[in-house]
C-alpha cells in the first residue's frame, strides 16, 4: 500500500518530484474525492459543480499538480457527493489508480462517509491514497479534531496507524500542545507537514519530503523549549504564538 500524505496539494514541487516521480505516472487515472458539509459554497450538487468546474480556482489547485507527472485533465474524474452514492463510488474505486481526498473537516469528512455507507469500500480500496491536510487525517486510526468541543479528537478510516499526523504545522502554541500530548500521553510519535512537505508511507516505510519532520519522546526536551516561547509569544502578541 501506498499513502501520500500532504499538507497542500503542491505535490509537483521539486521536493515532492525527487519521491513521487517513480509512483506516479502517464498511465494512472485519479479520483478526486472531496467531502465537506460547510454551509457556503458546497450546500449542494449544483454548486459543488461550479466550484469545481473546469478552469476554476479549486479545479486547477488539485488538477495542475497532475500534470506534472503526465496524468492528463481526462484522467482525473471526480466525485460529487451531493449527487454520486455508493454504487457510483465502487465502479469509480475499480476504474482509478489514485484516490485524493480534500475537504473542509476531517469530523466533517468522516460524517459524509458514513452517510453514503462508504467506509469499508475505501478500507478496501488498494490502490494509491493521497489527500491534503484534512484528507490526510482521515486515513488516519484517529486525529485532532478542529472541533473544540471533541477534547478525545476524531477517529477516521483506520488505514494508518500508531504515529500522529500534523499537517499544516506551524511552530505555534497550539501545534506544538499537540504534539506534547501525543507523544506524553498517547506514547505516539509524530510526523509534522509544514507547508512544503509531506509523508510518503510504501509498506511500512516512511520517506519524509520537503519540509517534513518527525519526533518522539527523546525530542520532548526541545518541544517544551518550544512551546514556552510560542507560549511567550502569544501572551505578548495574541497571535497564537506563531511568528508569520
Amino acid at each position: 500500500m501506498i499513502h501520500i500524505l500532504l499538507s497542500r496539494p503542491d505535490f509537483d514541487q521539486p521536493w515532492a518530484q525527487e519521491y513521487l516521480g517513480s509512483i506516479l505516472h502517464k498511465d494512472m487515472h485519479v479520483l478526486i474525492i472531496p467531502l465537506t458539509r460547510d454551509e457556503g459554497w458546497a450546500m449542494d450538487g449544483e454548486s459543488f459543480e461550479h466550484h469545481y468546474r473546469k478552469g476554476s480556482r479549486a479545479y486547477e489547485a488539485f488538477v495542475r499538480p497532475f500534470r506534472c507527472y503526465g496524468i492528463t485533465d481526462n484522467q482525473v474524474h471526480w466525485f460529487n457527493p451531493f449527487q454520486d452514492d455508493r454504487a457510483v463510488l465502487k465502479n469509480q474505486l475499480k476504474e482509478n489508480d489514485v484516490v485524493f481526498f480534500t475537504g473542509s473537516d476531517p469530523d466533517h469528512m468522516m460524517e459524509c462517509i458514513e452517510d453514503h455507507g462508504m467506509t469499508q469500500d475505501l478500507r478496501n480500496y488498494a490502490g494509491i491514497f493521497m489527500g491534503d491536510a484534512n484528507g490526510s487525517k482521515i486515513l488516519m486510526d484517529e486525529f485532532d479534531s478542529n472541533q473544540e468541543w471533541k477534547e478525545d479528537g476524531g477517529h477516521g478510516l483506520g488505514l494508518l496507524q500508531g504515529f500522529t499526523l500534523e499537517t499544516g504545522y506551524v511552530e505555534d502554541a497550539m501545534h506544538l500542545q499537540r504534539i506534547i500530548r501525543s507523544i506524553e500521553e498517547k506514547g505516539r510519535p509524530v510526523f509534522g507537514c509544514p507547508g512544503n512537505a509531506g509523508v510518503l508511507i510504501q509498506n511500512g516505510h516512511y520517506d519524509l519530503m520537503g519540509d517534513a519532520f518527525s519526533c518522539s519522546e527523546e525530542d520532548l526536551d526541545n518541544i517544551y523549549r518550544a512551546y514556552e516561547d510560542a507560549k511567550s509569544r502569544l501572551d505578548y502578541y495574541g497571535d497564537n504564538g506563531n511568528w508569520s
